[in-house]
Parts: structure tokens; sequence; C-alpha cells
């Protein structure tokens, strides 16, 4: 078994909403629940995790990953909502939301999934809700200020963009938390996709 990395296929995010999302979890961490936040410049919409790839495969995910972007045009989408999974009530983790072109985005992802499947992946079997993750719930103490704030900013939003490309990044994890760096980018074409997609 050669060298692997960890990696995920992700959209990355503007600066000015990241910037946004910055703002609310200040917010949101001054409930000083015991949480694992997400670092900021780590903070992008995930649209498939794949774990440890060897490396050669990762050369051939590649060229497939361009030609599923290259007949897909941007995609529009605002981040809309702050919330928890499972619940509100018995929060894991905090996530913000979004709105816009999700049924297109959806369908990006169910074309990434049907590729990464011919290469071995498993497809997931939950429904896909894009979202990003600001932090992972640790430990019960102060939950409830964590809920009452999560609650005041369920209607959050951030400016609406454009996606234009998705990205492999490879993942490596450290004492003080993941980071990110892109393996691949692959641009939208701007040209509507096929019809019988």
């Amino acid at each position: 078994m050669g060298p692997s990395v960890r990696s995920f296929i992700a959209i990355d995010l503007p600066d000015s909403v990241r910037r946004r999302i910055e703002e609310l979890t200040l917010e949101l961490r001054k409930s000083n629940a015991h949480v694992g936040w997400v670092r900021i410049e780590g903070i992008h919409l995930t649209l498939k995790f794949l774990g440890n790839v060897a490396l050669d495969l990762i050369e051939e995910i590649k060229p497939v990953l361009a030609d599923i972007a290259v007949q897909t045009p941007p995609i529009h989408l605002e981040p809309a909502g702050c919330g928890a999974f499972p619940s509100i009530k018995s929060p894991r983790v905090i996530w913000v939301g979004f709105r816009g072109e999700i049924d297109s985005l959806a369908k990006f992802v169910r074309r990434v999934e049907a590729a990464m499947a011919h290469f071995g992946f498993k497809p997931e079997d939950r429904p896909f809700k894009p979202h990003i993750t600001l932090g992972r719930v640790k430990g019960r103490e102060r939950l409830e200020a964590l809920r009452q704030i999560v609650f005041a900013y369920r209607d959050f939003t951030a400016e609406p963009f454009d996606a234009t490309e998705v990205v492999l990044y490879k993942s490596d994890l450290r004492p003080d938390g993941a980071r990110y760096a892109p393996l691949s980018k692959a641009p939208f074409s701007g040209r509507p996709a096929l019809l019988d997609e």
C-alpha cells in the first residue's frame, strides 16, 4: 500500500462569507460551552468526505472531478440559518445552512457520488443537506447558554455568492485542529448542464 492522504471534496467560501461566519462563531463562543470550534480558515462546504486515499488514486480522481465540474454551471448559494444536529434540544454539531440553487448543488453532488462509487467509495446514505460545521459539542456544560445563542441566530444570513469551482482538499490532523490544503481545483464551466443528467 503506497502513501495516502486524508481527503474530501468541497466548495470554498468567499472571504466576506468567512468574516460573517467568524462574527457568528465569536457570538456562539460567548456561551463558554464545551465545543470544539472549527478554525475559521478551515471553514468550507463539504460535499463528500473520502477519508484516507492512496496518492495514485487521487491522480485518477482529479480528472474525473474536472470532467463533472466542466459540465456544471456556477451555483448560486446563500448561507442562511444557524442550528444544531440532531436538534437544538440535544446539540452535537452546530451548523450554518444554505439556500439558493440547492437542487443544482444536489444534482452536482449526486454526480460526484456516482463517480466516487466507481472508485469504491461508499455512497452517502443520508439525504444531502448542505451546511458548514462550526463546531462539535464535547460536553454538557453551558449547553443552555449555547442553545439560546443558536436560537437567537436561527435567521442568520451571509451575502449570496456563486460557487464557481470544486476543490479536492487534503486534511492534516494536528493537535491544534485540522489543516487543509487544496490538491486540485476544478472550475465550473458556465454552460448549462445537459438536460438528461
